[in-house]
């Protein structure tokens, strides 16, 4: 069986940096285990649409997104869980109702609801995906609103009370730095969608590599026994990890392939 390897994007497959670059070591190094008859998958928190192009076009296998709400292989959808579009509707009103700042994830397309204020998350949230999305950002105006998952910032002003009433029970909340966080409904993971491709092929978690570097990696990390971990991980990330790589930019992949004999 061939192995089944799952890679993070920020920080794992490109620099976290403006450039958001992939190292030239690490394309020829996934090349090179795809030659060898292993799948590479992309596994991400962010959904399909909001993936770079050039990462699109690369020659990746399939890709789990949105926190395993979305998989694919060879371009063929397998799985999608998008949430009921009245729920996106009293989701995305109550979460304005809240003033807190929110882009809601589809699989096709964004929406953001920036009534609450410029600057900070809501900027570079548009700043950055208008360039790279295929479909124009929406709002939560749009008739069209659906999606699979959404990320947040709280404001001052944010209602974080009714907040964690509303979502605690429903959504793994996973936090990005001080008031930033994403919102998987809680039956998916990237775990889940390891588990699911695993399931697919037939594989044995033995066959399962997983590759990251933040928190939201921790449960593929934590599911899959050859985990690694990036030498620019969080530390939480380097306390579970099974191999500790060196960084992003200094081969930090390629030595990870290498040292489980996939390439």
């Amino acid at each position: 069986m061939p192995a089944l390897l799952f890679f993070d994007i920020d920080g794992t497959l490109i620099t976290l940096d403006e450039s958001h670059r992939m190292p030239d070591s690490t394309r020829d190094a996934l090349l090179q285990a795809k030659a060898n008859g292993h799948k590479i998958f992309i596994n991400t928190g962010r959904v399909k649409t909001a993936i770079d192009r050039n990462l699109r076009s690369f020659a990746f296998d399939g890709m789990v997104c949105g926190c395993g709400t979305y998989i694919e292989y060879e371009g063929k959808e397998l799985f999608h869980a998008e949430l009921p579009r009245e729920d996106c509707k009293k989701y995305a009103d109550a979460l304005h109702a809240m003033k807190y700042q929110t882009v809601f994830e589809g699989k096709d397309r964004l929406y953001i609801d920036g009534d609450c204020g410029k600057g900070g998350f809501m900027e570079y949230i548009y700043d950055y995906f208008s360039k790279n999305v295929d479909q124009p950002i929406g709002t939560i105006e749009d008739d069209s609103l659906c999606y699979d998952k959404f990320t947040t910032s709280f404001m001052p002003d944010s209602d974080k009370e009714a907040f964690h009433k509303m979502f605690d029970a429903k959504f793994n909340l996973i936090p990005h730095g001080a008031n930033v966080i994403e919102a998987v409904p809680g039956v998916y993971s990237k775990a889940t969608g390891i588990r699911y491709v695993m399931e697919y092929f037939g594989a044995e978690l033995s066959d399962c590599y997983a590759f990251g570097d933040s928190i939201n990696d921790m449960e593929m990390l934590q599911y899959v026994p050859h985990a690694v971990g990036m030498g620019n991980a969080v530390p939480e990330v380097l306390q579970i990890v099974e191999y500790q790589t060196t960084d992003v930019l200094q081969d930090g992949i390629a030595n990870a392939l290498k040292h489980y004999g996939l390439i």
